[in-house]
Formats: C-alpha cells, sequence, structure tokens
C-alpha cells in the first residue's frame, strides 16, 4: 500500500508501522512535489518489475557450430560455438533452424572455466545432453534459442524496446520458423 501524506506530520509509531507493513509513505507540504515524487516512485517501481520479467525470459540468441571444435560427440555433446546475436545462458532450450527442439544447452565454458553467459562474438565450448555430434547436430550448423510460445508473445508484445535490432530480427526468424511448424506460436 501506499500513504499520501500532505501538509500533516506522520507519527512515529506510524512511521514504524508502514516499515513493517511495507507500505510506502510520501509526505510533503507541498502538495505538487507530493505528486511529483509519488509519480517518480511508481516509474521506477514499474521498471524494476518489468526488468524482473524481463530477465526470467528465455533470452533471444542465434549461435553457430564452430568447424573443427568437437571436443566430445554426446554423453554430454561438448563443442566450440559462437554466439552471433544476443546472448546465450545455460539451461535454456534452443533449435535448429528447421525449428527442431535440439535441447537444453547445459553448461557454457570460457578458457575452461565455467559462465553463466556469453555475448554477441563470444567463442565459447558448450554442452548438450542426450544429442550426438554428426547424428542431431552437425559442424557449422546454425541453432536459436527456444522460448516458449508464452514467452515469444511476452517478447513481442512487451519487450521488443529491451531488445537490440540484431534480437529483434532474431526473434522474428524464430517465430517464423516455430509458425512453419505451429501456426499459432506466440499468438
Amino acid at each position: 500500500g501506499i500513504v499520501l501524506a500532505f501538509n500533516v506530520k506522520v507519527l512515529p509509531d506510524a512511521k514504524e508501522e508502514s516499515e513493517v507493513s511495507h507500505i510506502k509513505v510520501f509526505e510533503d507540504k507541498v502538495i505538487y512535489s507530493l505528486i511529483d515524487n509519488y509519480n517518480a516512485w511508481v516509474e521506477e517501481d514499474t521498471t524494476h518489475q518489468e526488468d524482473a520479467i524481463f530477465s526470467e525470459l528465455t533470452p533471444v540468441s542465434k549461435f553457430t557450430f564452430l568447424k573443427g571444435m568437437v571436443f566430445r560427440n554426446n554423453n554430454p555433446a561438448v563443442f566450440g560455438i559462437r554466439v552471433d546475436v544476443g546472448t546465450l545462458k545455460h539451461k535454456i532450450p534452443f533449435m535448429n533452424s528447421d525449428g527442431r527442439k535440439v535441447g537444453y544447452i547445459h553448461q557454457l565454458q570460457h578458457d575452461k572455466k565455467t559462465v553463466t553467459s556469453a555475448k554477441t562474438g563470444d567463442e565459447v565450448a558448450c554442452s548438450v545432453q542426450d544429442v550426438t555430434i554428426g547424428r542431431q547436430i552437425f559442424e557449422e550448423e546454425v541453432f536459436y534459442t527456444f522460448p516458449p510460445s508464452h514467452e515469444a508473445k511476452q517478447l513481442l508484445n512487451k519487450f521488443m524496446h529491451k531488445l537490440s535490432t540484431e534480437e529483434q530480427e532474431v526473434l522474428n526468424e524464430i517465430v517464423e520458423i516455430q509458425r512453419k511448424k505451429e501456426a499459432a506460436y506466440a499468438y
């Protein structure tokens, strides 16, 4: 909750209770300042909520399996990739350019150290469970992250402004690929 206190003193026990109850109290002797402070707080709070939701979504990314960078064929398959667009994180699903789900990125490593994400231009080692190189995935193949339909819809409708131009293009490619298989994807 919120309390707007215009031209009044807030009692100490009321302040204490508001802190315990997580109630925001705005007090000012000038009504315009009170409203401005409240509006600034609402805008800041909305931005924080938006950022929290966005950070939980599957990131938009496109990456390439580098030729000659096979470190292990299966259980798990470990191979070198280059992130072409966006940010790639571990524990996210990905698909090939036909829209077939390949699996989940199990782990990313850079210079033999585990990393949680890789950005555009980074070349890292990627491990994937339950695939065999040469059967399900191939060298020089291009992959995309695979957000579930409801997340793709959120990205398209609410968060396009948070994506770079390249990420927007990749998201549109992902949606186009998936709509060939499932017409209602991201609707």
